[in-house]
């Protein structure tokens, strides 16, 4: 789980650095949270439960908005 969020933290941000080279863009969060959730959903079955859904979409946002934050400060610098 992401109890411990800060531990990795530091490493999502770089990641969302070498992503802004890569050419992503802010809006690509989304579509891949979508491909994510529905992927989880497909392979999970009825395991993927309401709870489970909620958890994934919230870990997700997390990061995503991480990444996003760090995008964001190259992008100013640039």
């Amino acid at each position: 789980g992401l109890s411990r969020a800060e531990t990795i933290l530091p490493t999502v941000q770089d990641l969302a650095r070498r992503h802004v080279g890569y050419g992503v863009e802010e809006h690509h969060y989304a579509t891949v949270g979508q491909a994510l959730i529905e992927t989880l959903a497909a392979g999970l079955g009825e395991a993927f439960t309401q709870e489970v859904r909620e958890a994934w979409a919230a870990a997700y946002g997390l990061l995503a908005s991480v990444m996003i934050a760090a995008a964001r400060d190259v992008q100013l610098a640039a």
